[in-house]
């Protein structure tokens, strides 16, 4: 496929911004323009509740890249707030909308990507306009938040929905001394991950002042004037000051839908590994792209800031003439939530049955340094494994900040990425030292436990090695 002369990018951030810089080191000498309704185009989402909190208390250090570096660095035009109101795949054309203005126009492309994005969902609950009501998707959303919490001092806030996002602005306001109230409809924080692991999460989060709310659901804003004064819920009502609405998001896809581009999973645009979607010489990226699961094969949609920079770059080498490939998905995911650390990935035992799959799961808690050794903390391990394989299917971690769960929760998505099984795990040569790790570590541990348990070998050890 030849190279185009004119890409066309439709949403910056992750994956947009990615696909169009990678794109012009594939294209040199072709046009590259990105539109985005938002004002800013590349920064860095995912540290949004830590500006919030005051971890990092200058905004601007979020911000990867300014319009005007992208046209000085890589000749990458940049339109922000213009919004594309329509995409005629017959005519290879866009409509965009110049929202500073009153202006319309239509612009011609070779190959186009949609980097459309994910939106926060918010239900057709009364009060949701009311002043104080907050979502947090974009730098935008952080501004206001920010602004408003400088300036009217809220005391009471009420978090709804324990998600990644729920979770980490729940630490983000208690450390600027709110009363924080988290409501969620699941019975336990973090739906994703099993139950007995998540409510070691949840006492932590109650042992750091968070008043939670579980299983409850959310019936209404309640207000003053304009102004919100509280949430309804379904156990009764939580006076606040302030409300952030965290219930997860969907993706941005209604544009693509009218362009008659095929649709898949939660709705999300249906790609191939190439990113191509099901119009000719449009392709799509990001969290408004579906992915394959690497372990269940099935199409998915899990938006994650990691998979739409991959994804970009995979749509940017195809629209460039070559063939890109992004070969799919675990879901893995890492979050803090004050001095601990939960993350997953791949799938958990019931995920795994739904797939089709024989599986079974073991747990191990351990400290994560030998007892000899000051500090290190504990965590909870739990692998998955295939009944007859052993392979490993998927694994969850929570334990105390210090112990470095992120660094095992690694070891096990390279492992589940792999294809690894049981034996393979046990087997691992991994660095050791006491600062760092017992003998034998976790991971290591956790495959010797599966290999007695499931696949019923004789192999049962423990981190420090005996028998």
């Amino acid at each position: 496929m030849e190279r185009p002369r004119r890409i066309v990018v439709i949403g910056g951030v992750a994956g947009g911004a990615t696909a169009a810089s990678k794109a012009r080191r594939c294209c040199p000498d072709s046009e590259i323009e990105i539109y985005d309704q938002d004002e800013f185009i590349s920064y860095a989402g995912c540290g949004l509740p830590y500006f919030i909190g005051g971890h990092s208390p200058n905004w601007r250090r979020l911000l990867a890249r300014l319009p005007e570096e992208f046209e000085s660095r890589q000749n990458i035009r940049v339109f922000l707030r213009h919004r594309v109101n329509e995409i005629d795949p017959q005519n290879k054309r866009v409509r965009v909308a110049d929202l500073e203005g009153v202006s319309e126009s239509s612009i011609p492309y070779d190959r186009l990507i949609i980097a459309t994005g994910a939106a926060p969902f918010v239900p057709p609950i009364p009060g949701r306009d009311l002043t104080g009501v907050f979502v947090l998707r974009s730098l935008t959303h952080a501004l206001e938040m920010k602004s408003f919490i400088d300036l009217q001092a809220p005391h009471r806030a009420v978090i709804v929905g324990g998600g990644a996002i729920g979770l980490e602005m729940c630490e983000a306001l208690r450390r600027l001394g709110m009363e924080v109230h988290l409501v969620e409809l699941s019975d336990h924080v973090l739906p994703s991950l099993d139950a007995d692991l998540a409510e070691k999460l949840g006492a932590h989060l109650e042992a750091n002042g968070v008043a939670l709310h579980l299983g409850a659901g959310v019936e209404g804003i309640l207000g003053s004037g304009d102004t919100v004064t509280g949430v309804s819920t379904s156990q009764g009502e939580l006076e606040a000051d302030m409300v952030l609405l965290s219930m997860g998001i969907r993706p941005v896809s209604e544009l693509a839908r009218r362009a008659r581009i095929e649709l898949g999973a939660r709705d999300a645009i249906r790609v191939d590994a190439a990113m191509r979607t099901s119009v000719p010489d449009i392709l799509a990226c990001g969290d408004c792209a579906t992915a394959r699961h690497l372990v269940s094969g099935a199409e998915t949609w899990i938006p994650l800031g990691s998979t739409a920079r991959k994804q970009g770059r995979a749509a940017a080498e195809t629209a460039s003439g070559g063939e890109g490939d992004f070969p799919g998905v675990l879901g893995t995911f890492v979050l803090k939530a004050f001095e601990m650390t939960a993350g997953k990935t791949g799938l958990g035992e019931t995920e795994a049955r739904e797939a089709g799959l024989e599986a079974r799961s073991v747990t191990l808690e351990d400290s994560a340094l030998p007892g000899y050794y000051r500090g290190g903390g504990r965590m909870t391990v739990r692998v998955t494994v295939e009944e007859k394989t052993g392979r490993v299917l998927g694994a969850q971690v929570v334990g105390d900040y210090q112990s470095v769960a992120e660094k095992r929760l690694d070891i096990l998505a390279v492992c589940v990425s792999a294809g690894l099984t049981a034996g393979d795990l046990s087997s691992l040569d991994l660095a050791y030292a006491p600062p760092y790790s017992h003998p034998l570590d976790l991971p290591i541990v956790a495959g010797n436990l599966a290999e007695a348990k499931v696949l019923g070998k004789e192999c049962s050890c423990t981190s420090d090695g005996l028998e």
